[in-house]
């Protein structure tokens, strides 16, 4: 598994989460696109994976 996150949740506020429990595995070759509105927590999303924000529950693993 190249990158893997379990149950990741953020928020800045405990009443409006911005994610919960996001899941998702990729293996070495695969293409994720991450897409949205504005303000829908995708740059968030890649904030919490590179730890440049701290999960408030949950993890990402990269290479294991």
């Amino acid at each position: 598994m190249l990158l893997e996150v379990t149950n990741g949740s953020f928020y800045y506020n405990k009443e409006s989460p911005i994610l919960q429990n996001v899941n998702f595995k990729m293996s070495n070759g695969e293409i994720m696109a991450v897409m949205g509105r504005n303000g829908i927590g995708k740059t968030t999303l890649i904030k919490c994976i590179a730890g440049i924000l701290s999960w408030k529950e949950g993890y990402s693993s990269v290479a294991g």
